[in-house]
């Protein structure tokens, strides 16, 4: 057996129907929102692309894929021109739609929050507590007095209904 270089190898491979194929179909992902706007590209998504020239298309419900059956001719014509693929068909169809999944969040992408303290574990269930109610009046100490409770309640509370919640209730 010959010894046949790798480039040589990735070039015959490169030359084939399939290779060329699949670059035509992930130029097509990339552009598929510029082909067809951010807002249809955000309820479709292009599954593949058959070797007998159909774009297969996952559309978020049967109302999209009607509205872009209307569209089809006019789709290939811009596919044609922008990317130089020929289509001989479009099919639009729900049955393989995913809706996006959000991205995962990261350290760089949550909010910052600065160093909160470390704090021992409480010893009793009373030190825990006390722990609990010393925080939440550090939160509410700017908080103006609600008229007549004068406990310290939210400004959107006292904006909307003119006393704290409770006191709201109390009266309903």
């Amino acid at each position: 057996m010959a010894y046949t270089p790798l480039a040589t190898v990735l070039q015959q491979w490169q030359q084939t129907p399939e290779w060329r194929q699949r670059q035509q179909f992930l130029r097509l992902l990339q552009q598929w929102s510029q082909l067809v706007g951010a807002v249809v590209a955000e309820h479709s998504v292009p599954l593949e692309l058959t070797s007998q020239g159909v774009l297969r298309v996952a559309v978020a419900n049967s109302t999209w894929a009607q509205h872009l059956m209307f569209s089809r001719s006019p789709l290939m014509a811009k596919i044609q021109q922008t990317l130089g693929i020929a289509l001989r068909d479009i099919c639009f169809s729900s049955r393989h739609w995913r809706p996006p999944s959000p991205a995962n969040a990261t350290d760089d992408t949550l909010p910052k929050v600065g160093s909160l303290p470390s704090l021992a574990a409480a010893a009793t269930p009373q030190e825990a507590f006390k722990r609990w109610q010393d925080q939440v009046r550090r939160r509410s100490r700017d908080y103006p007095l609600c008229p007549r409770c004068q406990c310290p309640t939210p400004i959107k509370e006292l904006q909307r209904w003119g006393v704290c919640g409770l006191c709201y209730t109390r009266s309903a």
